[in-house]
């Protein structure tokens, strides 16, 4: 974000345009710099990086697949629309929200955000 914080999400699903919800087992979200409060060890500035997965396994809308968006994860979970510059955030939907956080602050403060920089990586397994 604009802000400095660090988030963003895994599928193991390929990327397309077709406008669909996916299913994507192995789904997780991520954040390595967030607003929220989360714990973190004596000596630390920021908590320790922090796996978030999907609430039920095989969820339906574990992502969103569309020409017009950007990364979109679960069912309000974390968007990034409008030319990847507007992102939303609201953890808790189809992914689960850290244990005493607020779904929709925790990650930058409000619900609302500016992307400063959008990463997108291809991960493949070593055969």
């Amino acid at each position: 974000s604009t802000e400095g914080y660090v988030f963003g999400g895994f599928c193991d699903t390929a990327w397309s345009s077709d406008c669909r919800w996916k299913t994507s087992p192995k789904a997780f979200l991520f954040l390595l710099k967030c607003y929220g409060g989360l714990p973190k060890k004596i000596g630390q500035i920021w908590p320790p990086p922090t796996k978030m997965g999907l609430r039920v396994r095989n969820d339906d809308n574990a992502v969103f697949h569309g020409s017009d968006y950007g990364p979109y994860f679960g069912y309000d979970d974390i968007e990034v629309v409008e030319d990847l510059t507007y992102c939303s955030t609201n953890v808790g939907t189809t992914y689960e929200c850290p244990e005493g956080q607020t779904g929709d602050t925790f990650l930058t403060g409000s619900k609302v955000c500016k992307a400063s920089e959008v990463e997108v990586f291809s991960v493949q397994e070593k055969v």
